[in-house]
């Protein structure tokens, strides 16, 4: 059973506000199409949207909220997502075509500092010809503002665009997915760049189908889930990401800014007041807010998910002492252990947050959160590192990418970057990185959400020298090109992102190579074209591309006299298919284009 409460999603980095998308869609794989309605709550009778949770025919689910006067809008596997009068929420639950309701995400920003991007040694990289090209990558996230002003400029002349928001534009909202793509696309400026939004797990299901439908090489996705699992890599955000990461796509998620707003421990209650006691005698654990500061407050014990016997409640007090807010959901044996609240700072100062063990079956180790948005970097009194990853982060199937910040000249994980263990032991993230400053030299986008992408377009050049490489074998290569830091407080062992020397990933560009070029007249549109190498010799196929700015080589033919036959180059294709792999000064070739 999924918990009434509503999954908070927060952006690990710059501050997003709500966004999404426009594109038309449909819902899902399923034959019967709905027209999707507007973001906003549509006219008539007043509705609220739910997302709701399939037991059976997807068709079936829509006659029946159909009937009781519902508006279905968007579905994806066993999700459908629909706005519902009053009452008809209750009635379509008592249908066995639906299993229960699911969460909806919140918005909330985080945001952190920065470092340079220059020690993942993208330098040599770029020198030797590496820029991403022919690797896809998308940056999943809430919107992209402003990203149209920016094209050409510090991102590419063309992008892909999806939204999956209901009626709700890509452009539109947020400028958090806009700052990531800038930070693939200045590390990685030949990758082609999907930009992709969502705004409920319904829609993230969408996105990604899409994402496989487009045979997508890496993805950056740089928000997380506050307590949306139990913290072992499952939940209903890590079950669609699991779908995501079969596809093979290499996914790169941010750890979370939360080590800092995060306390781990047992529940103590020494004088029988069921009050938890974070130290002797003291019942508070508190942070500073200033008034109209966004609270996130969430609660996670270690029970069974979706079948919790005890029973825990939160009260938020301000700082004059009264209760602003309380969450005092029953668990009885069938809801999940956790227990959340979001609500808007009336005063500026400390709030603080008192646990009460309502009924307590056995002794538990709890989890508390306390964000904010903006997020202005304050700690909790009581903090504790360990534990404090955001979910899909928790993920087996991701790479968690940490921040990095120096102390006393040391490069060491940022004091606010999330880390684990996971709740099944697990080590967290695997790899951190620096985050540096935008091309633009006009905003700050800093914290793992800078981190993520940083590691994204580290992974394409990567990918790009290694085109046949599967994800995990990309994925154990970055792994293994990391430097080591030593260990963090809690004995796992830190490492940075590299992508460390060039040796052993075939033929780079030769020397002179600036002097390279084709002659000849390129096609119009997509097609073929008859043009002489001039340059030095063994200068690489693959990257042919670069002699052509602007126009995607796709395979390159020269005509074999002592055969009387062509050899071939195909760009992606495996050795076993090449007859050639280096271009030869003063020889024709045939250039198969495609559309530009």
């Amino acid at each position: 059973m999924v918990s009434a409460m509503a999954l908070v999603l927060v952006a690990c980095g710059a501050q997003p506000s709500a966004a999404g998308t426009s594109d038309d869609g449909h819902l899902g794989e399923a034959s019967t199409a709905v027209e999707r309605q507007t973001h906003a709550a549509p006219e008539g009778p007043a509705r609220s949207r739910v997302e709701l949770i399939l037991a059976g025919d997807r068709a079936r689910a829509i006659e029946v909220l159909t009937a009781l006067g519902g508006l279905p809008e968007a579905a994806s596997h066993d999700r459908l997502q629909a706005w519902l009068p009053p009452g008809a929420l209750e009635a379509a639950l008592l249908d066995p075509v639906f299993s229960g309701v699911g969460a909806t995400p919140i918005t909330v920003p985080l945001q952190a500092s920065g470092a340079s991007q220059t020690l993942l040694g993208v330098d040599r990289w770029k020198q030797a010809g590496f820029t991403g090209y022919g690797v896809k990558v998308a940056v999943v996230d809430g919107g992209f503002r402003g990203y149209e002003s920016r094209l050409g400029r510090t991102l590419p002349p063309r992008v892909t665009a999806r939204s999956f928001r209901v009626g709700v534009d890509a452009g539109a909202g947020t400028d958090h997915g806009t700052l990531a793509a800038e930070v693939v696309h200045s590390i990685a400026p030949g990758a082609q760049l999907y930009l992709v939004s969502f705004g409920t797990l319904t829609e993230l299901a969408e996105a990604i189908d899409y994402l496989a439908e487009e045979r997508i090489d890496v993805v950056s996705f740089s928000l997380g889930f506050l307590h949306s699992g139990p913290g072992d890599g499952t939940g209903p955000v890590n079950e669609i990401i699991s779908r995501g990461v079969g596809t093979g796509a290499l996914w790169f998620v941010a750890a979370g800014n939360w080590a800092r707003q995060h306390w781990r421990g047992p529940y103590v209650d020494t004088n029988g007041d069921s009050i938890h006691e974070f130290i002797p005698e003291v019942t508070g654990n508190s942070r500073f807010y200033a008034s109209g500061d966004l609270i996130s407050v969430s609660l996670r014990w270690d029970d069974t998910w979706g079948g919790a016997c005890s029973d825990f409640d939160i009260e938020l007090f301000a700082p004059s002492g009264t209760l602003v807010r309380a969450s005092r959901r029953p668990q009885a044996c069938n809801g999940d252990p956790v227990e959340g609240f979001q609500v808007l700072a009336t005063e500026t100062g400390s709030y603080a947050v008192r646990i009460i063990g309502a009924d307590v079956r056995r002794s538990h180790a709890l989890d508390l959160l306390m964000v904010g948005s903006p997020d202005r970097g304050d700690a909790v009194e009581f903090a504790s590192a360990m534990g404090s990853l955001s979910e899909p982060a928790d993920h087996p199937g991701v790479m968690s990418i940490g921040a990095i910040a120096p102390v006393n000249g040391v490069l060491v994980a940022a004091p606010f970057s999330s880390r684990g263990p996971t709740s099944d032991g697990r080590s967290k993230p695997e790899l951190l990185s620096p985050t540096g400053g935008l091309p633009s030299g006009t905003s700050s986008f800093s914290g793992t959400s800078a981190a993520a992408p940083h590691v994204a377009g580290i992974a394409a050049l990567l990918r790009e020298a290694r085109p046949t490489s599967s994800a995990n074998e990309v994925r154990v290569d970055l792994l293994g090109r990391g430097i080591g830091l030593g260990r963090n407080t809690i004995g796992a062992p830190e490492v940075m992102a590299s992508l460390g020397q060039l040796q052993g990933l075939g033929p780079l560009l030769p020397l002179n190579a600036s002097q390279a070029r084709f002659l000849g007249t390129l096609p119009r549109a997509g097609g073929l074209a008859l043009l002489v190498y001039v340059g030095p010799e063994g200068y690489p196929a693959r990257f042919g591309h670069l002699l052509t700015p602007g126009r995607a080589p796709l395979a390159y033919f020269r005509f074999d006299e002592s055969s009387q036959a062509f050899d071939r180059f195909i760009l992606g294709a495996p050795d076993r298919v090449q007859t050639f792999s280096v271009l030869e000064n003063g020889r024709p070739y045939v250039v198969r284009y495609a559309e530009p």
